[in-house]
């Protein structure tokens, strides 16, 4: 087979790891992993302490009638202008631990100055009062009993993107799995397709060698006849018919491997194939292999995740179809100073109050919780189903592919002894021919034969190690045979860009 001057060579492994590094559906699985990663460590950052701080001011002013009395009459009917000047801060720390109970934290400082005006009729002096100050703190704590209790309902949300990042993980795993079976089914398909279109070459080559013997007998020596000559000539357009297939064949093969490459198809045309089948090693025993695809394949994984997400749902939503009954209450301590008097407290001691309580809400009606609720039960039975499902379905595929590999093996070895016998039988037709003890059609018939036989001990061993992928794809071992090529500990690979 004629090999272009810009063949690219390339190895399984070398394939697996392009494909790692390039391949779209995989870098998008990587992503989203790593998108529901993310989604975790924001879950975790809501649960922080919170700190709110606010500054305001306000300015205000209001005018009246006063009032006059017995002893100062004067004042009557006379206009009263007021005006009032505040800076108030607040500071508070809000948080809710996983219980449910919520604290809030806070202090309050503030600061009022006001001026008191009256008309010109009654020449009174204004009233300035302040600047007067206030400080206090207080702690309000507020506990749930019904709706919103318990740790599992606070860290509801958190769980359940933890659950999902598992089945994103899982998920990932499964594409990379897929990759690297894509990509081995297409390196073997290219394999046999360039084999078989060398199996055509050599063919067309030795069709063509005993057509010009028997010319030469025909023709010169008069040995020969005509009918040889014939009967060479078709049996060599013939395999030319299907060496020019063959190279078709191997250039869609090529084009295929190039596009699970993430490659052009252009590009994709020069690949070469050069790895030889591997030893792959005596089969595992069936039944142990399907316990074992149970527990680790990642598709089965990530189903048992999602039914880990829906259970907490489920809680979610039956908490959310209950009343809610909250306890509360609120402590506050502070005083009051202005510039004359220092910072004093009356009483010598400050200020307190205590606010306690109970406050119930109930829906008008039947709501939307009840009918949520059902809804996340029905999504978990569905996910309890679909898990179950997929561990029928890895048990009845890993039983399948382990007799198909069975039977690929003994395929292969009599596939073998059928090519060989195959050469023999044809090796010896053509040294008969040369004694002339034989006929041209029992050489074509024999050269048939050899090729064919070839052909089928070529795609018996492609058969043969792509139902041993499929087999290891399936019980989620595949991942750790590339484990490496996808950049990972533990066969985990990670969200890089190609270059």
């Amino acid at each position: 087979m004629s090999r272009s001057a810009h063949a690219e060579a390339l190895t399984a492994d070398a394939a697996v790891g392009r494909a790692a590094q390039s391949n779209p559906s995989l870098r998008a699985a990587l992503f989203d992993a790593a998108a529901a990663r993310h989604a975790v460590a924001a879950e975790q950052g809501a649960r922080d302490p919170t700190f709110v701080a606010s500054v305001q001011g306000e300015h205000a002013e209001s005018v009246s009638r006063a009032r006059g009395s017995a002893v100062a009459p004067q004042f009557t009917g006379s206009a009263v202008r007021t005006s009032e000047n505040n800076v108030t801060g607040n500071a508070a720390v809000n948080y809710t631990a996983p219980a449910g109970t919520q604290f809030e934290l806070g202090s309050q400082l503030g600061s009022s100055f006001s001026r008191t005006t009256f008309d010109d009729v009654t020449a009174t002096p204004d009233i300035e009062v302040g600047p007067t100050y206030n400080a206090s703190a207080y702690v309000t704590v507020r506990q749930p009993l019904l709706r919103g209790a318990g740790r599992d309902i606070q860290l509801a949300s958190l769980d359940q993107t933890r659950a999902g990042s598992s089945a994103a993980e899982s998920r990932a795993d499964v594409a990379a799995s897929q990759t690297a079976l894509d990509v081995l089914a297409a390196y073997w398909e290219l394999w046999y397709a360039d084999r078989a279109t060398l199996v055509q070459q050599q063919a067309l080559d030795v069709a063509q060698r005993l057509e010009s013997d028997a010319r030469l007998r025909a023709d010169t020596l008069g040995t020969g006849s005509q009918v040889d000559v014939l009967s060479f000539s078709t049996s060599a357009a013939s395999i030319a018919d299907a060496l020019s297939q063959a190279r078709a064949a191997r250039t869609a093969r090529a084009i295929e491997l190039g596009r699970v490459l993430g490659m052009a198809p252009a590009t994709a045309r020069s690949l070469e194939a050069t790895s030889e089948p591997p030893e792959l090693g005596p089969l595992p025993n069936i039944d142990a292999m399907i316990r074992a695809a149970r527990e680790t394949s990642p598709r089965a994984l990530a189903l048992h995740a999602d039914i880990q997400r829906s259970e907490i749902a489920v809680r979610a939503a039956n908490d959310a179809d209950q009343p809610r009954v909250d306890l509360f209450a609120t402590g506050r301590i502070g005083t009051l100073w202005d510039d004359q008097s220092g910072f004093s407290l009356a009483g010598g001691r400050p200020s307190y109050g205590v606010l306690g309580g109970v406050e119930l809400e109930l829906p008008l009606g039947s709501g939307r919780f009840s009918a949520d609720a059902s809804r996340a039960e029905a999504e978990r039975d569905a996910a309890e189903a679909r898990y179950q499902a997929e561990l029928d379905s890895i048990g009845a595929l890993v039983s399948s592919l382990g007799a198909t590999l069975e039977s690929s093996a003994e395929q292969v070895s009599l596939a073998s002894q059928a090519a060989e016998a195959a050469q023999k039988l044809a090796e010896a037709e053509r040294q008969r021919l040369s004694l002339g003890t034989t006929t041209a059609q029992n050489v074509v018939t024999a050269e048939q034969t050899r090729r064919e036989a070839e052909l089928r001990r070529l795609r018996a061993l492609v058969s043969q190690v792509s139902t041993r992928f499929e087999l290891e794809h399936a019980t989620g071992s595949l991942l750790q045979r590339f484990a490496e090529s996808f950049g990972a500990i533990g066969g985990k690979p990670s969200p890089r860009k190609s270059s």
